[in-house]
């Protein structure tokens, strides 16, 4: 019959043992809550070569331009939602997350948008209009270009790129394919200056050693033109660089020069 009062014991020492963990965590949620606002720390993650946003850019983010400033602010009153809203509405950024800490410290961490390749908006003629453009991520968004930073990446043109939702289709997947395969390979990244799309989707590269235009043709297979365009190079081009000015890859098995 003695056993019968352990259980009733047993029960309440698991209930204490769940409540009171419950309890501190809550007692350290009002406690946190009632603080002032000591700090605003800042992390930007990304591309450690890529600077299109500094800490002092962020902080007017959030802040409204200095209009609400958070510092000495409750944190309890802070919404960390309204903040996030706030630094997202920059396309420069990628990512936000904002929390507060023990310490009575508001973090904001960001992640910069990574460019995968400049877009210059170019007229009818061909004339770069310096004054607009974009990049692509690598995502296949398009951001705007930075007034602080200029980022070194490959160069795309023509009226494909008018229309965003372009690298969204089975083509704008294969174009971006390349542009990354383009970014990764280290001859391929230093030979090709600029990419021209044309309406259709026919890819022109211009070459930095030798000054040639490849006719490319659609970005589907491109590995193997890559392949059979960079033996070209090392059985032919390589004894005179300047022999062609036009190196067309479109056709299967084929390379025409001019």
């Amino acid at each position: 019959m003695l056993r019968k009062f352990d259980y009733p014991w047993l029960l309440l020492k698991r209930s204490l043992w769940l409540i009171l963990p419950i309890a501190g965590i809550g007692m350290a949620e009002n406690k946190l809550g009632s603080q002032r606002c000591n700090n605003l720390v800042i992390s930007i993650q990304g591309d450690s070569g890529t600077r299109f946003l500094n800490q002092m850019d962020v902080r007017m983010l959030v802040t409204e331009n200095g209009g609400d400033p958070l510092m000495g602010s409750r944190l309890n009153d802070v919404e960390l939602h309204e903040l996030e809203r706030r630094v997202r509405r920059s396309k420069l950024i990628k990512k936000c997350q904002i929390f507060r800490d023990l310490r009575g410290d508001v973090v904001i961490e960001v992640e910069q948008e990574k460019p995968l390749a400049r877009w210059i908006n170019s007229s009818v003629n061909g004339e770069v209009r310096n004054t607009s453009g974009y990049y692509i991520s690598d995502e296949g968004v398009f951001f705007p270009l930075s007034d602080s930073y200029s980022a070194r990446t490959l160069l795309v043109s023509g009226p494909y790129f008018n229309n965003p939702e372009n690298l969204k289709s089975g083509e704008g997947a294969s174009l971006m394919e390349l542009l990354k395969y383009l970014n990764e390979d280290p001859f391929w990244r230093a030979q090709v200056s600029e990419l021209i799309v044309d309406r259709d989707g026919e890819i022109s590269l211009m070459t930095v050693l030798g000054d040639q235009v490849i006719e490319f043709g659609k970005a589907d297979a491109y590995q193997a033109k890559f392949w059979k365009l960079r033996t070209f190079y090392n059985k032919v081009l390589s004894r005179d660089w300047g022999r062609y000015k036009r190196i067309n890859v479109k056709f299967q098995d084929q390379i025409v020069c001019e």
